[in-house]
């Protein structure tokens, strides 16, 4: 008979990995433009921002209803086959669909055609994700190794948006387009790429990839929906981790959101937009290996909450760059920066991947897909609402996504929303998670305990 240590040595071996992968680095083109498909929206379709501002509002109120449900039904099929591969396959289909809906508008679209589309879109993402993010928590069950599965992902994620913003270089190239400029031309070909490449990439990994079962449940139990809900309730170190997670992701990620009107429109570096994006997703596969690294060497919490810290004081430093000479320079250095210091938010995938042990161990009941449910909301459609709300503030404010020159009112808008409350944001967070009760010792207590339990 197969060893556990064995089992899990193969399931991290490098081909695995990057078949494992390889869905996440396709939706990461898929995920590249968006924080910036509604301002591409604002500018190159015409439409209000308060209007689509409503639309994609109205969008995540199906999606507050659809991420537990899905989390919730993914791990109750998990736990009668063992297996979460059905979801990543359907998901794979609808998000090549909506993709393909959502980039490559016809011409005269409204906000109802946006909200309907970024609608089927993130359906499809929270079909796929949900599932492959659960399944990526039973990968191993060992501290580093769990470490090395995450980033991984996160890499991945990355490693697509920045080959999403290539595509607009290679549009130009091939004449699909005659300027590098991120608009419905290059969109258009990305969705092209995705439609046909997600279902391959999924194909792979649903085949050369395995269930997981090292994270099957210690007690099989029936739970409904209310029950699963209770164990939430009941999950301090997981509201915890909530509560820091929120405002990282609605006030700090207004900047994301605002960010092609904060450097396009305002500070007039359009052509050099996607350069910068290009500049800021190298930076963030720095980061990811960078802050993987501390986090395997020093406590996870306490090096995530330094690297908000970090983004906070680079926030707070992009709210000085106005239009003129030193702009392009400081853009360069402070936006890459800014996005260096946010994707420490890899290590919350790995202390919520403590936080499903830890309710194991408390329900006897394996809820991964249900809080990678919580948490991918949070990312995604949380996200979602922040740049909406930062449109919202900054059209509130008079900032005209359409206009040569702004107002002073709309420039207080802008730097309000792109630099000023997602600092205070990240502050907030690191506050919040600097005292997190799951630390090292108290992780591999629960390790023993659970290993306890499988053997009697």
């Amino acid at each position: 008979m197969t060893t556990t240590s064995k089992v899990v040595d193969a399931r991290l071996r490098l081909n695995v990995l990057i078949a494992f992968t390889l869905p996440t680095l396709v939706l990461g083109i898929m995920h590249g433009p968006e924080g910036q498909i509604q301002a591409i929206y604002a500018k190159h379709a015409g439409l209000a921002l308060t209007a689509i501002a409503a639309a994609t509002l109205f969008s995540k109120i199906f999606d507050a209803i659809t991420y537990p449900l899905i989390g919730y039904l993914s791990d109750r099929t998990y736990a009668r086959r063992g297996s979460r591969k059905s979801w990543v396959i359907v998901g794979s289909v609808v998000s090549s669909i909506g993709i393909w809906g959502l980039f490559r508008p016809p011409q005269g679209v409204d906000a109802l055609y946006f909200g309907i589309w970024m609608s089927v879109t993130y359906l499809g993402w929270k079909l796929m994700e949900i599932p492959l993010q659960a399944w990526s928590y039973s990968l191993s069950v060992d501290y580093v190794q769990r470490t090395r599965v995450q980033a991984w992902r996160a890499l991945a994620q990355m490693g697509g948006q920045l080959l999403f913003f290539i595509i607009p270089f290679l549009a130009l190239k091939l004449g699909y387009s005659d300027s590098t400029e991120l608009d419905f031309r290059s969109l258009g070909l990305s969705a092209i790429i995705c439609a046909f490449a997600l279902p391959v990439v999924t194909i792979i990994a649903v085949t050369y990839v395995n269930n997981g079962e090292n994270a099957a449940p210690v007690v099989q139990k029936r739970l409904g929906f209310a029950d699963a809900l209770r164990a939430i309730k009941q999950n301090g170190p997981l509201l915890r981790l909530l509560a820091a997670f929120l405002p990282v992701n609605f006030l700090g990620g207004m900047t994301g959101g605002v960010a092609y009107l904060y450097i396009d429109t305002y500070l007039h570096l359009g052509k050099q937009l996607p350069a910068i994006m290009l500049v800021a997703l190298l930076s963030s596969l720095l980061g990811i290996p960078f802050w993987s690294a501390m986090s395997a060497r020093f406590e996870r919490h306490r090096v995530w909450a330094v690297s908000l810290i970090t983004g906070a004081l680079a926030c707070a430093a992009f709210a000085f760059v106005s239009p003129g000479s030193m702009a392009l320079p400081l853009a360069f250095l402070l936006y890459p920066t800014i996005m260096f210091t946010l994707v420490g938010a890899v290590i919350v995938y790995t202390m919520s991947a403590d936080i499903v042990d830890y309710g194991l161990l408390l329900t006897g009941e394996d809820n991964a897909g249900l809080y990678g449910a919580i948490f991918a909301f949070l990312q995604k459609s949380v996200l979602g609402v922040s740049a909406a709300t930062a449109l919202a503030i900054a059209g509130g404010f008079g900032f005209d996504a359409t206009a040569a020159s702004q107002s002073a009112s709309g420039v207080i808008g802008i730097k309000l929303t792109g630099a000023v409350l997602p600092a205070f944001g990240l502050i907030a967070a690191a506050a919040i998670i600097w005292n997190y009760p799951l630390n090292r010792p108290r992780i591999a207590e629960i390790q023993n305990q659970l290993k306890q339990a499988k053997t009697t």
